[in-house]
């Protein structure tokens, strides 16, 4: 019996030891997973420690006090073409100034209802001179804007000329080389009034209850337009809206 209880006790005592040697390997794993979630915690809560971040420095090439104004650039950005448009000095031809004026005036407020198109009228010249204007500029086309009679028509003495007999021709030269790009002539058409159907113009013939100032005023003024819509089509411009 004694003998028996001997040799348990070593057996015991192994027993003890691997008890305890479990309870310790628990306890490390107990630690790490703790030191884990601590460490863990403290990862999502360290951006609070710099909750408001430091500004990036701006570039002074971009800085606000040395930007370009919004309005320029954004004009510049919706020009596709320049024209200068100068009137042809045709001292043989005697025309009603109020139909010079007019028409040239209606030709000029087409080309600047659009955004696309920079136009400016520089007096009047011959068309040496147009061409000569050309070669000294660097982007801008020059437009020679002329008013001549139909092929034709003759003037029945000395004295003015019939306004029902004029047509617009306009002569664009390039910039740089003077060479001459385009040449168009807009003949009068019967006019027409138009109607907006749809944001789409539609011609209507209705009678006016304008008076004109000065005989095929109105045909004139339809032709100038016309003119003017042209030149922009040359240069693949979209038109603007009636108004």
């Amino acid at each position: 019996m004694l003998e028996l209880q001997q040799h348990s006790q070593p057996r015991r005592r192994v027993v003890a030891c691997a008890a305890l040697a479990a309870l310790a390997l628990l306890s490390l794993a107990l630690c790490a997973q703790q030191q884990a979630a601590r460490a863990a915690q403290s990862g999502r809560h360290a951006p609070k420690l710099d909750a408001t971040p430091t500004p990036a420095a701006t570039p002074q090439a971009e800085s606000e006090s040395e930007s370009r104004p919004h309005g320029a650039a954004s004009k510049s950005a919706d020009v596709i073409v320049s024209f200068i448009v100068i009137e042809y000095d045709n001292a043989i031809m005697d025309v009603d100034f109020r139909a010079r004026e007019d028409v040239a005036d209606t030709f000029m407020h087409r080309l600047e209802q659009s955004r696309a198109v920079s136009a400016s009228s520089q007096g009047n010249g011959t068309r040496k001179e147009a061409r000569d204007r050309a070669k000294a500029q660097r982007d801008a086309y020059v437009v020679l804007f002329e008013l001549d009679e139909e092929t034709g028509a003759s003037n029945a003495g000395i004295g003015q000329v019939d306004t029902r007999t004029l047509a617009i021709k306009t002569y664009v030269y390039a910039p740089k080389t003077g060479d001459l790009k385009f040449s168009d002539t807009i003949y009068q058409r019967p006019y027409r009034e138009t109607a907006t159907v749809g944001g789409i113009p539609v011609p209507i013939a209705v009678p006016t209850r304008r008076v004109e100032q000065y005989p095929s005023q109105l045909q004139l003024e339809q032709a100038a337009r016309d003119a003017a819509d042209r030149l922009m089509s040359r240069f693949n411009v979209i038109l603007p809206p009636d108004n």
